[in-house]
Parts: structure tokens; C-alpha cells; sequence
């Protein structure tokens, strides 16, 4: 069996159903791409064919006729525009200059290499390390005296009054180098879809569907503002940061909650992806 697949209007192929199985467990095929074989009547999307999930195993009877080929915009029903006739004679998706077959196959495994989880983990913890690598001027103003701060247990005038204990020019020093590390997580995230702890890794934050940079909302509002408030909730906080990470460990996208939220994934870094 030879099984085509399209993708950004870019068509790559032909696979066998044990190379097409494959690249959906790595997740280099996404269940929104298209395919077609022998005995499929049109192109149809992945997930539509594997009944959503990421293994493919075709039935019923295999017919040796190509069937009219359906392009992106066809499928979304958009205009489609003029263009060149495939080498198969089907109707190709609209693109401006052919593109060899080691490109089409580039374009499609590139953006989707998956952030395993160990790096994942490993980059919160930095970017959480560095968080509280800004209070040690503070802390170090109260002589590191741990005990003095769990007595105030949660009094917002005893913390008031212990911090007014701490010199002026080391507090300044905290909120100074604070701000810092804010903005810079923040022109990373936007710019490059990183974090301090990603970046080292070399893992980025890309939209689901086009595995290019994620917009502002995404990366800023959706995973990190509204994520951190819930995990801050007394109480239900702590089980909802244990839940993330259970449902990223246990499916096979490693997609966490606030991914599915944000419609975002956690990719090995590439070059391209920052590609406009």
C-alpha cells in the first residue's frame, strides 16, 4: 500500500502503512493532515481515518482508481485558484513552484519532533530556580532565617513588618533582578517561544495547528497567567499541577492541560519554526 500525505498545501509520499504508523507514534504525521490510498474515494483527514488515534489500520476493499484530489482550500471550502496538474494527473494543492520530495518530507517531520518529558520537567525547574535565585538579597537581609518566616504564617502585617526589617538597597536589589528575568522570559516567549529553561534545552512552545511560534495569547495569557493562578488555588492548586502532569506523562502528544488550553505543544526547537 502506498499512502500519500499533505500538509500546508505541500504533498509528500509515497509511505507504507508500518512508515506512516511510525511517524504518528513519533508524532511527525499530526491527525489534522491529510492521506489518501488506493481505495480511499477522496482526501481525508488523518484522524478521520484512524478514528483519532495515532495508529492506522485500513479496511474494507482496495480499489485501483485515484479518486479527484481535494486541496486545502477545497476542504476548508475556499476559492481554489489555478494550477499545474501532479505528476499522477489528481488535482494538486495550489503552490507556487514544485517542490522536491525530501523537502515535502522536511516540511512535515521538522516542526512536530516532540519535547520529551524529562526536558520539560527540567525546564520548569530551572526557570523556577532562577525565579527564586531574585529573593536571595531579600532573604539574605533576614540572615537567611527561615524559622522567622514561617512565623508569620501567612499574617500579612507580620510579613509587612519583616520585610520593612530588610535594608533598602537589598530589597531594591530583589525587585531589581526580579523585573530582569521577567522581562527577559517575556521577549523570549514572544520572540522565540521560550523560557530561560527551554532555550537551554532546546525545546520551544508552538501553535497545535501550525506548528509555527505561538501568538501572545497563547504563550503569555492562556499558559502562563491563567496556568499559574490555578495552580496557586488553595487547596485544589497542588492537585491540579499534579493532574498536568499525569495527562501529559500518559498520552502519547505529551500534551498537558494548559497545552490542550492554549492550543499549544512543546516541540524540539528547529530554526523554522520561527519562519513567518
Amino acid at each position: 500500500m502506498q499512502i500519500y500525505l499533505a500538509r500546508n498545501q505541500v504533498q509528500a509520499g509515497p509511505y507504507t502503512l508500518t512508515e506512516l504508523n511510525n511517524m504518528l507514534a513519533t508524532g511527525q504525521v499530526d491527525l489534522s493532515d491529510l492521506m489518501w490510498h488506493a481505495g480511499m474515494e477522496q482526501w481525508q483527514q488523518v484522524g478521520e481515518m484512524t478514528q483519532g488515534k495515532n495508529h492506522y489500520n485500513p479496511n474494507g476493499s482496495i480499489s485501483s482508481v485515484p479518486p479527484k484530489r481535494v486541496s486545502v482550500a477545497e476542504l476548508y471550502g475556499k476559492k481554489e485558484s489555478h494550477s499545474t496538474t501532479s505528476p499522477s494527473g489528481n488535482k494538486p494543492f495550489n503552490i507556487n513552484k514544485p517542490v522536491s520530495l525530501k523537502k515535502q518530507t522536511a516540511s512535515m517531520a521538522a516542526p512536530t519532533q516532540l519535547a520529551s518529558i524529562s526536558s520539560r520537567v527540567f525546564a520548569v525547574l530551572l526557570d523556577a530556580l532562577l525565579f527564586l535565585a531574585c529573593y536571595l538579597p531579600f532573604l539574605s537581609g533576614l540572615n537567611y532565617d527561615f524559622a522567622k518566616i514561617t512565623a508569620t504564617n501567612g499574617d500579612m502585617e507580620k510579613m509587612t513588618q519583616l520585610a520593612q526589617s530588610v535594608p533598602e538597597h537589598l530589597s531594591s536589589m530583589t525587585s531589581i533582578m526580579f523585573l530582569a528575568l521577567f522581562a527577559i522570559q517575556l521577549i523570549l516567549l514572544l520572540r522565540r517561544g521560550q523560557t530561560i529553561g527551554k532555550l537551554v534545552n532546546g525545546i520551544r512552545i508552538v501553535d497545535e495547528q501550525s506548528k509555527k511560534l505561538a501568538s501572545a495569547t497563547q504563550v503569555i495569557l492562556m499558559r502562563s497567567v491563567i496556568a499559574s493562578a490555578l495552580y496557586i488555588l488553595p487547596m485544589v492548586g497542588p492537585m491540579i499541577l499534579l493532574a498536568d502532569f499525569v495527562v501529559m506523562t500518559i498520552n502519547k502528544e505529551r500534551r498537558s492541560i494548559h497545552d490542550r488550553i492554549a492550543k499549544t505543544r512543546v516541540v524540539k526547537a528547529d530554526p523554522k519554526q520561527l519562519e513567518k
